[in-house]
């Protein structure tokens, strides 16, 4: 198992714990923001899950690849590639990009 954490600004004044655990083909994605406390998507996961290092406040912003290298065949990487493809086209229910947005937290909190 594997494990890292970062810090990111927020809108609270003390900045948000993200925690990304790899345990073989699992990979989960905990943050204490109040969208992340509730099992809901929150952008400082996915912020980091697309590679971007912007906001983190913690000093191991470099290690922000390591955590997308994690991604690959996990379920995570699946509904993130889901997500972004119902973002994608114009056609896109509200209804699906919704569920689409469940989905990936579901499978970040798993």
């Amino acid at each position: 198992m594997q494990e890292l954490t970062f810090l990111v600004k927020g809108s609270a004044k003390e900045p948000y714990e993200i925690i990304f655990i790899k345990d073989g083909d699992s990979l989960t994605a905990i943050c204490n923001c109040p969208a992340g406390t509730y099992s809901n998507l929150c952008k400082h996961r996915v912020n980091i899950l697309d590679g971007k290092s912007a906001g983190i406040s913690s000093d191991n912003a470099d290690q922000v690849s390591t955590v997308v290298s994690w991604l690959a065949g996990t379920d995570v990487e699946a509904a993130l590639l889901e997500l972004r493809q119902l973002e994608k086209s114009r056609d896109t229910d509200k209804n699906a990009l919704n569920d689409a947005k469940r989905k990936l937290a579901r499978a970040m909190n798993t």
